[in-house]
């Protein structure tokens, strides 16, 4: 999943469109990330999941013999990259660095450096392989497992498989953090749309999902609210403003067939619902919960143009893709009243026939979507919209 980012110049052009151009054209290069990766052999099951400061990389089942693993890496024009060495733990009396370094990626991951042409700015990336033998989307969700990322300060959630960190949930706040950074916002947990609370169905923790605004900064390009959403997928900031929704990438490979999404959730909406305007609609918000399963190779396979196939679904095709082969989705996201937790059963209904020993193979995916406004996508929704999930779990063919 090729990641990109907005870059410097597409920043400069909102704040000073009136000034011109921000960057002369023989000004060296800014930017300092990693938009790709590739490898001489097919080890890859899908396009590697890069983010703004981490790239997981999903190997095929049948790769298990990483000794002459070579892999480059695709930067912003110009830059440069190199291994952090103080990453690496050289376990006492290990020559081999080569070996550390794959032990290493497959367990904690390893840092490297991208350094920009201009060499006045840098950035580390935490890069991960991960093993896909037994599948890497679990069927139970707790949302125990949180980390913050340690520049913009919002919650990430992730799953533990097998002494394993999977960080296979995305959500807009990489997008929102833009918000705070030009509209004058705290950078904090709290003062995301995707965070948690100790509002729990069981254990310590839920994902909480709340409806915002984002201030004058979105109000210019009328994306005057975000919605809180979490989903199996990631990220990509690039389109954000040109193509949002393209931004979300829905969906990673799953190897069981979903018979039905259950949990238990409550939601109380926004008083008033605003559209991109941030005029008032006559209607009352209501939240959304659902789960696709679709053909990862029959959407591969659609785009004749190896150089854009995709192995995920994106805002634009989510629902309605030929590829889809079942959809589960919650029919009445309503205010659920009270203060409890009302619990949902989501059965999936099929519009295609499934190939056992392809899903075996990891040739399907799965994608499971939430928001606090189920129209936050068209950026009519209400602001206050909170929506809490908590122990979710994907039923499945015995």
């Amino acid at each position: 999943m090729k990641q990109r980012r907005i870059y410097p110049w597409v920043i400069c052009f909102m704040l000073l469109f009136s000034l011109g151009s921000c960057i002369k054209e023989e000004a060296l290069n800014m930017e300092a990330d990693i938009v790709g990766v590739r490898a001489e052999e097919d080890i890859f099951l899908l396009n590697p999941v890069i983010t703004n400061n981490q790239v997981t990389i999903y190997l095929q089942p049948s790769i298990h013999n990483l000794a002459k693993l070579d892999m480059k890496f695709d930067l912003t024009p110009g830059a440069s990259i190199e291994l952090l060495q103080d990453s690496l733990e050289m376990p006492a009396g290990e020559k081999d660095v080569n070996k550390v370094i794959i032990d290493q990626l497959l367990k904690s991951g390893v840092y490297y450096k991208v350094i920009s042409q201009d060499k006045q700015f840098a950035k580390n990336y935490l890069i991960k392989l991960v093993k896909t033998d037994g599948g890497f989307v679990p069927t139970e969700y707790g949302f125990e497992d949180i980390s913050i990322d340690k520049d913009e300060k919002y919650i990430i959630f992730f799953n533990k498989i097998d002494g394993q960190d999977f960080y296979n949930w995305g959500s807009g706040n990489p997008s929102f953090s833009l918000t705070l950074s030009f509209g004058g916002g705290v950078k904090e947990p709290e003062s995301y749309p995707t965070k948690t609370t100790t509002d729990a169905h069981s254990g310590a923790k839920a994902a909480l999902l709340e409806t915002k605004l984002t201030g004058s900064f979105g109000a210019m390009f009328k994306k005057p609210i975000a919605a809180g959403n979490l989903f199996i997928g990631s990220f990509d900031t690039g389109p954000v403003l040109t193509d949002p929704l393209s931004a979300t990438q829905f969906g990673l490979p799953f190897n069981q067939i979903p018979l039905a999404l259950e949990g238990y959730y409550k939601y109380a909406p926004g008083a008033n619902v605003t559209d991109e305007n941030l005029k008032p609609v006559n209607m009352k918000d209501s939240c959304d919960i659902y789960a696709v399963f679709y053909n990862r190779k029959k959407l591969m396979a659609s785009e004749p143009d190896p150089k854009k196939r995709v192995s995920y679904l994106t805002g634009h095709n989510i629902l309605n893709d030929p590829s889809i082969i079942a959809i589960a989705r919650l029919e009445n996201g309503g205010a659920t009243g009270g203060n409890g937790f009302v619990k949902f059963v989501l059965p999936f209904k099929y519009s295609g026939s499934v190939v056992e020993s392809d899903v075996t193979n990891l040739d399907y995916s799965i994608a499971i979507v939430m928001s606090s406004s189920k129209y936050g996508d068209n950026f009519i929704g209400a602001v206050g919209s909170k929506l809490i999930v908590d122990d979710l779990k994907i039923v499945t063919k015995k």
